[in-house]
This record gives C-alpha cells, structure tokens and sequence, in this order.
C-alpha cells in the first residue's frame, strides 16, 4: 500500500509540474489511478484530436488517431513515460465525413 501511495505521489506531483508549465492542457480531464498512472482524457473534442497532439509534442509520445465508425467520429490517444510517470492521454471527436468524387466505389461498410 505505502508502494501504491508513492506511485501516486510522484503522478500527482508531475500532474502539477505539467499544468503549471502548461496551464492548455487543464482542458482534460486528469486523474490519477492507483497504480500512479496519470490520465489525461476529454470526450465530444472539437478540434479532431489535436489536444492529444499538442500534448504529445509536449511530453514525448505519438498519437494515434483512429474512424471509428462510418459517421466520422475519432479517437486520438498516445502513452508515454514522463519523469518516471506512466502517462496515458485521450480524446474522443466527431469528424466531417470524408467526401468522395462523384463515381467513387466503397465497399460495404464505409470502408473509409
């Protein structure tokens, strides 16, 4: 338990570090999970993602950005390991659907 305390510790303490030198990213919401993983998320972005990017260009990670389904809503997310915190950052958003010229074949499904 003592183990699991300090793990929070050390999220908790990096989670100020980070909205103190980067009060932008307050728009997620952050927590911090017993094990002292520290999660960033926001649901409904409107800007396809780009809080996960911005976020990952400031600790060191790569986003990955996701379709998840054929109405053109998204996922963005990206894990990384800042001052010896796991760190795991995601967002959901809806997306325009993609336009396709007039004659294009989709598969069933959307095949996007």
């Amino acid at each position: 338990m003592a183990r699991n305390f300090s793990l929070q510790l050390s999220a908790a303490t990096a989670l100020v570090n980070l909205l103190s030198a980067h009060p932008e990213l307050s728009v997620l919401t952050w927590t911090v999970e017993p094990l002292g993983v520290l999660r960033g998320q926001q649901t409904d972005e409107h800007e396809r993602g780009s809080v996960v990017d911005v976020c990952a260009s400031i600790l060191g990670g790569t986003p990955v950005h996701v379709a998840v389904d054929g109405e053109g809503s998204g996922f963005a997310e990206f894990a990384t390991l800042w001052r010896g915190v796991n760190v795991q950052v995601w967002a959901t958003y809806s997306a325009p659907p993609m336009r396709r010229a007039l004659g294009t074949v989709v598969p069933a499904g959307g095949g996007r």
